[in-house]
């Protein structure tokens, strides 16, 4: 009975491997092929593919070589829809086998494990491995996702259309951006001469960090603000900036400080008041309703921080890194304005009714 279920776990874990590694090795083969290397075999485009495979999961690499030596887990958020997307059909199509939902993601997220494991282990050499330990955390938390039912209770529910409502705001405020600083956009490009090849997949890679690069948008204008390498701050109040890559989506980013922009940091304080009154109007006694307060308090600050270490990281060499939102920075930011808000609506009540009872 177990041997039988792992093999079916086995079978859609691997099918939903290949439907996205064929693809990425077509394309490693065909870049190679067109490339006219002078050395190398066809393993080299196909061990390329599987790097391509494990970065769309978020695995960081440890690089060393002749050229460069350094750390890349600053990977495009994006790419990891696609394994998302084939995981939960895989995991539907192994519950609907097995008829047990429980037993079902337990055998796939093994058996998802062991090939991904392998996969890492085959295309791990002298000069690029993965960071097991990273990986296996981010990998983890993509399994759980893509195999758990997506139920959002009212308490949870608030919070993300609060969350989304604010990148939302950000994104406008990056596309605004973009449209100043077009000509900037125009000029990166003509000096990159990516060719028509290239220049879509330039495209491409753009797209895929925009989660990433919408979420130091938010950051920024909430005043946390984020990094773009060594010794680098860009936020409304501080702006530390050294060399930046050739990249035309960053054009956006701003010339110096602009205080202004702390103005959106309201965003946490409708966040907060909007949560706890939402929690303070539900039919519940005292100590349920603390419960749920903490736990508002907690998924709000873990949650901040998750996802800031997810989209930032390292770009290879020591000064590209760290690139993106500091986790803890963004976190008690996060957790200030939540006390703030929470004492304030513990407080104020209690003040007004003390002054009408003196009046």
């Amino acid at each position: 009975m177990v041997a039988r279920r792992l093999w079916i776990a086995l079978q859609q874990v691997i099918r939903s491997v290949l439907i996205i590694l064929f693809p990425l090795a077509f394309i490693t083969l065909f870049a190679w092929a067109t490339a006219g290397s002078t050395y190398g075999t066809t393993s080299d485009p196909m061990r390329a593919a599987v790097w391509l495979w494990l970065g769309a999961h978020l695995a960081p690499f440890n690089i060393t070589s002749n050229e460069i030596t350094g750390y890349l887990s600053f990977l495009p958020i994006g790419a990891a829809v696609l394994p998302w997307l084939s995981m939960r059909v895989g995991y539907r199509r192994v519950n609907a086998v097995i008829g047990n939902k429980k037993v079902s993601r337990s055998y796939f997220i093994l058996a998802y494990l062991i090939v991904y494991l392998t996969l890492a282990l085959i295309a791990s050499n002298s000069q690029a491995s993965v960071d097991f330990f990273r990986a296996l955390v981010i990998l983890f938390i993509l399994l759980i996702f893509a195999t758990a039912d997506i139920r959002l209770e009212n308490t949870i529910k608030l919070p993300v259309q609060i969350f989304l409502i604010a990148l939302g705001i950000a994104g406008l405020f990056l596309t605004l951006s973009l449209l100043l600083n077009f000509s900037i956009i125009k000029n990166l490009t003509v000096v990159l001469s990516p060719g028509i090849l290239g220049g879509f997949l330039l495209l491409l890679l753009q797209i895929l960090y925009l989660p990433n690069i919408l979420f130091m948008s938010l950051s920024y204008i909430l005043g946390s603000g984020f990094a773009l390498g060594y010794a680098t701050q860009i936020s409304p109040l501080v702006f530390n900036l050294r060399e930046i890559p050739a990249i035309p989506i960053l054009a956006a980013l701003p010339s110096n400080r602009n205080v202004w922009l702390v103005i959106p940091t309201l965003i946490i304080t409708a966040y907060a008041w909007l949560n706890l009154l939402l929690i303070n109007k539900i039919s519940l006694d005292k100590k349920s309703k603390q419960q749920l307060i903490i736990r508002f308090f907690v998924i709000s600050i873990l949650g901040i921080m998750l996802i800031s270490f997810v989209t930032s990281g390292s770009l290879i060499s020591s000064n590209m890194s760290p690139v993106g939102v500091s986790p803890v920075r963004i976190a008690a930011l996060v957790a200030v304005h939540l006390v703030v808000v929470f004492s304030l609506m513990q407080l104020l009540p209690k003040l007004f009714k003390k002054k009408v009872q003196q009046g």
